[in-house]
């Protein structure tokens, strides 16, 4: 079976780690004081009560600030760079609900989003939705005011690139609620920035095993798990991540990249198809996983066409090198119709 090289995964890794960060927003030279306040209220329009999860991710889908209602369904987030987001919520008692795009302009001051949402007993018995995101466990629901308070702490530090001070506040707020599964998925993040990988797999582990619905966390130790070649257990955490949430495409790609690892082409070109479908800037590399699988079934004119889709995409991308090797040595081969 061909092994993709070593020095290809740690490339692949690279291109995906900066989304275990909760980045600052798609342009952080562009400065902005703006106030987001979100209502999230019940199909009836009554505010639809504490302690619902609310989450403010940027337009890569990458989670960036999280808080949670007051009694009357009310949160607010400060966002300092300008930039698309989206409000995601999601809790025991509801259905977890996507907003729509929000612009949040230079010049802007304040913007005020309203998600309506049902009861998680409306939709009993009915599949995962693409815009369901990560439930809030029971546990977290008794989350103590102090341990939220070295939460935010944590979050702020964060947001300034302190990475040691984060980790000491999410540590902090652990301490505090032994069951804060967000906390110690975030305090796994900040060890994986600071290079201390081993405890930042503890942190995922235990958040993994706070809640089994934690799509961020899954999907953090199963990218720990691909880089030391843990195909099976990183092929499990990325089905949960994907059925918390199914189009996301930093769980796709690695999928995508389990697969062919563990020599499932099948299944690697079925995932990277997936990934193509959706907006997939900066995850080109589907299509050189693709192209391996093609090429280990004997299908030289599906990788040479693969190939040629990464380097339209990413002409410049830390696989491209490889990529042209791969099209000249098919080319060469004298195979008909690759041109």
């Amino acid at each position: 079976m061909l092994r993709l090289t070593p020095v290809w995964l740690v490339q692949l890794l690279m291109v995906l780690a900066p989304t275990l960060c909760m980045a600052q927003g798609i342009n952080t030279n562009r400065q902005t004081s703006c106030e987001v306040s979100v209502r999230v209220t019940s199909e009836n329009d009554r505010a639809a009560g504490d302690q619902i999860r609310v989450e403010l991710r940027n337009d890569s889908e990458t989670p960036i600030a999280q808080t949670f209602t007051d009694s009357d369904g009310r949160a607010s987030f400060h966002i300092s760079s300008a930039g698309v987001y989206r409000i995601l919520v999601s809790g025991i008692p509801i259905q977890g609900t996507t907003s729509e795009s929000v612009r949040v302009d230079d010049m802007d001051k304040s913007k005020t989003v309203y998600l309506r949402v049902k009861s998680a007993g409306d939709v009993a018995g009915s599949t995962t939705k693409p815009n369901t995101s990560p439930v809030t466990s029971a546990a977290e629901l008794r989350v103590p005011s102090e341990a939220k308070k070295a939460f935010r702490k944590g979050m702020d530090a964060w947001e300034h690139n302190d990475f040691p001070k984060a980790a000491e506040q999410f540590e902090k707020a652990v301490n505090i609620y032994p069951e804060y599964d967000t906390a110690f998925n975030n305090l796994g993040v900040m060890y994986y920035q600071m290079n201390q990988t081993q405890k930042a797999r503890e942190a995922f582990e235990r958040s993994v095993a706070l809640n089994d619905r934690n799509a961020d966390a899954d999907r953090n130790l199963a990218r720990i798990l691909v880089h030391d070649g843990n195909y099976s257990r990183a092929e499990e955490l990325l089905k949960k991540s994907l059925a918390v949430e199914p189009l996301n495409p930093v769980s796709l790609t690695l999928m995508c990249v389990a697969e062919v690892q563990s020599g499932d082409d099948d299944g690697a070109l079925v995932t990277a198809r997936k990934v193509h479908q959706l907006p997939h800037e900066g995850y080109s590399v589907v299509h050189f996983v693709a192209g391996q699988a093609l090429e280990r079934k004997g299908q030289p004119q599906g990788a040479y066409t693969e190939y040629q889709t990464y380097l339209r995409e990413s002409p410049n991308g830390a696989e491209a090198g490889q990529v042209r090797t791969a099209l000249t040595k098919l080319t060469a081969s004298s195979r008909p119709n690759l041109q």
